[in-house]
C-alpha cells in the first residue's frame, strides 16, 4: 500500500508540469522533500519513454513506474527510507494540442461541456453513466 501511495505521488508530479529531465526531476524532488541520485536518471528514462509531446495517461505512467527495474530496485532497498512530503497536482488541461487538430484549448469539465454543447449536468450524466459500464 505505501508504495502504491508512493507511485501515485510520483506519477502525478511527473505530469504536473512541463516534461522536460529537469523539471521533472524538480518536481519529483519536491514530492520527496530532498534530492535523491536516483531521482535524475528517473527523469531521464521517463523522458526517453515519453518525450516532450502529446502528455501521457496517468495510468500509463503508473504502469512506466511499476515496470522500471531501477525505481524497483530503490524501493525494495531504501523503502522505510523514502516519504511523499509534498502532493502536485496538475490543472487539468490539455498540454501540446497539434495546431493541426483545430482543437480549442479545453482546462476544465465546464469547457468541455460549453464545447460538446452540453450542460455541465448532462457531462456529468454521461460520466456516471460511462462509470457503471
Amino acid at each position: 500500500m505505501r508504495d502504491f501511495f508512493l507511485l501515485e505521488a510520483l506519477a502525478d508530479a511527473l505530469l504536473a508540469g512541463e516534461p522536460t529531465v529537469e523539471s521533472l526531476y524538480s518536481r519529483c524532488t519536491r514530492v520527496l522533500g530532498n534530492r535523491r541520485r536516483w531521482l535524475r536518471p528517473l527523469a531521464q528514462r521517463y523522458f526517453s519513454k515519453f518525450g516532450p509531446g502529446t502528455r501521457p495517461r496517468h495510468r500509463d505512467v503508473i504502469l512506466f513506474l511499476r515496470g522500471d527495474s531501477n525505481l524497483q530496485r530503490v524501493l525494495s532497498k531504501y523503502s522505510g527510507e523514502i516519504f511523499v512530503r509534498e502532493l502536485l497536482i496538475a490543472p487539468q488541461q490539455m498540454l501540446h494540442a497539434p495546431e493541426k487538430w483545430d482543437l480549442p484549448s479545453i482546462e476544465s469539465t465546464g469547457d468541455l461541456a460549453k464545447w460538446l454543447g452540453l450542460s455541465p449536468g448532462e457531462l456529468r450524466w454521461f460520466a456516471d453513466l460511462k462509470a457503471l459500464g
